[in-house]
């Protein structure tokens, strides 16, 4: 078996999922490791994961995973598998109530001993951890580091910790989210939220705007990447993880920046056409080079 190029890092999760329209659906695969290695397969690759997973997650899922991903890194605790509502806002929002009494190894995520020595060697790692647990992580991988901050941790109040660890670890790429960023920062418009960013020690940024696109910055450019236009949105769960997973993947392929945004871009409309977590199984080539050519 061939060692992956990119690995993701973090915990399975099952959602449930209620749409601002109160459309749900029950028992989705999730999960943002998932959604962001599902992302990097649509673009060819087969990432690996290191995740915890309850000792009751289902079979169905478990062969899921094992069709796209390298799952060796996948760790299984003696807890319940952690189940979560994951309810959604007109404005884009995203509320999550857990369903188990014991979350925390699963909000904290896979930790460096997890991690398999066939995994060290890879080119990227995805990783949606806290300020502690980046640090830990920066410290023992030579890749790639793609660090999404955890959705709980990006809070007012929170910048002295955020720019702590940005100072304390090599991280390579950090992608918030716009509500995310301007909760920490207190500022509002995109380029200023990137400037900060990179002023604080971010060697590239890709601050990813839901329907307005992103956009990523480095200390020699700046650029919007729009949207994907799409017909109709089924499920707009994960599509942020599923875009970042998306442009590692152009990273360790040796794209710049600005093309592995793209990739993201594209993996993220395809994502949120479908319900729950992108199949890779279902993209047609054609259609996956077709809109990365809209966006350039």
């Amino acid at each position: 078996m061939m060692n992956p190029r990119l690995v993701g890092i973090g915990a399975i999760f099952i959602d449930d999922i209620v749409l601002p329209d109160g459309t749900t659906y029950m028992a989705q695969l999730g999960g943002g490791v998932v959604h962001a290695l599902m992302g990097a397969a649509v673009w060819g690759e087969r990432p690996g994961i290191t995740a915890l997973a309850g000792y009751d997650l289902p079979v169905a899922i478990r062969q899921r995973l094992e069709k796209h991903l390298d799952t060796r890194g996948l760790h299984f605790l003696d807890l319940p598998q952690i189940r979560a509502w994951q309810i959604f806002e007109e404005d884009g929002t995203r509320r999550e109530l857990f369903r188990v009494q014991k979350t925390k190894p699963f909000t904290r995520g896979a930790q460096p001993h997890h991690l398999p020595g066939v995994y060290r060697s890879s080119r990227g790692y995805y990783l949606l951890q806290g300020f502690d647990d980046i640090s830990k992580w920066a410290a023992q991988l030579e890749g790639i580091i793609f660090w999404e901050p955890l959705q709980q941790i990006m809070q007012p109040g929170n910048y002295a910790l955020l720019h702590a660890a940005r100072q304390s670890a090599r991280i390579d790429i950090i992608s918030p989210n716009l509500l995310e960023a301007q909760a920490v920062y207190g500022l509002r418009q995109p380029e200023a939220l990137t400037a900060a960013m990179l002023s604080d020690g971010a060697q590239a940024v890709a601050l990813r705007m839901g329907p307005d696109g992103s956009m990523v910055a480095d200390r020699e450019t700046c650029v919007h990447i729009p949207a994907v236009p799409v017909k109709s949105i089924v499920d707009q769960t994960g599509a942020g993880n599923t875009y970042c997973g998306a442009m590692l993947a152009g990273l360790v392929q040796g794209k710049t920046l600005e093309d592995a945004a793209r990739m993201g871009a594209v993996a993220a409309s395809f994502c949120i056409e479908q319900q729950g977590v992108l199949d890779p199984e279902q993209i047609n080539p054609m259609e996956r080079e077709r809109r990365y050519r809209l966006l350039t």
